[in-house]
């Protein structure tokens, strides 16, 4: 099953980015990042058969905007959570999480646009939320897309398809544990960074890279 959670910061233009919207099977919209999915499914010809959700504290969710949404013969489902210790997104992927579960399919791809762009403190905290998705949902394939590149969390060993000489990033969000990589142009092994910036700006030298570590993101350039 593949999923597509929409944040309310910039939704991506590139059509590679959209295409991991346009074969989503399950949608799950935070709040009123509902206005940018209608505003992408209305220019589809013909339009995709996807099941719609909304999720959040329902703060930027208008009734005129779900009023569009059946106009357009939506059925939209609203999950409204009041509490105010996680932030729309991380409802978004529990939401998800505790649904999947259920249903006991597996893996489960989900894919991430909108969660950067806009205000920069929700940027950074948005992207170091993957650490902790992966951590607390390993059921959950997670990735996070912008028209620039994609964020993947990694826990343990992870292999990333690559092109010779694209920029990749990595970012070790537990100081106290060590990461390792090979493939890259400066290959790290055991090294535990103290700073967020140490293990940013490198380089794949080939088809694939690894990365073997726990709360660490990696960053590949589109």
């Amino acid at each position: 099953m593949n999923i597509t959670i929409i944040a309310n910061g910039t939704f991506p233009t590139l059509p590679p980015v959209l295409k991991q919207l346009g074969e989503a099977d399950w949608v799950v919209c935070c709040d009123g990042a509902l206005e940018k999915y209608l505003q992408w499914y209305r220019q589809q010809s013909p339009r995709p058969r996807q099941e719609v959700s909304v999720v959040g504290d329902g703060d930027s969710l208008s009734p005129a905007l779900l009023h569009e949404a059946q106009h357009e013969g939506l059925a939209i489902d609203c999950q409204q959570i009041a509490e105010q210790e996680y932030n729309d997104l991380t409802k978004a992927v529990r939401h998800v999480d505790e649904r999947c579960k259920k249903l006991g399919d597996g893996p489960i791809n989900v894919n991430i646009l909108g969660a950067t762009g806009k205000r920069e403190d929700h940027t950074l905290g948005n992207i170091s939320l993957l650490a902790y998705y992966a951590e607390q949902f390993p059921a959950l394939r997670m990735a996070m897309h912008s028209d620039y590149g994609t964020f993947y969390p990694v826990e343990g060993v992870r292999l990333f398809h690559s092109r010779q000489g694209q920029q990749v990033s990595l970012f070790a969000l537990k100081p106290d544990t060590p990461v390792s990589a090979k493939g890259l142009k400066y290959p790290i092994e055991n090294r535990r960074f103290r700073w967020l910036w140490e293990a940013t700006l490198n380089e794949a030298l080939g088809d694939s890279f690894e990365v073997q570590g726990d709360g660490v993101i990696v960053f590949i350039n589109r």
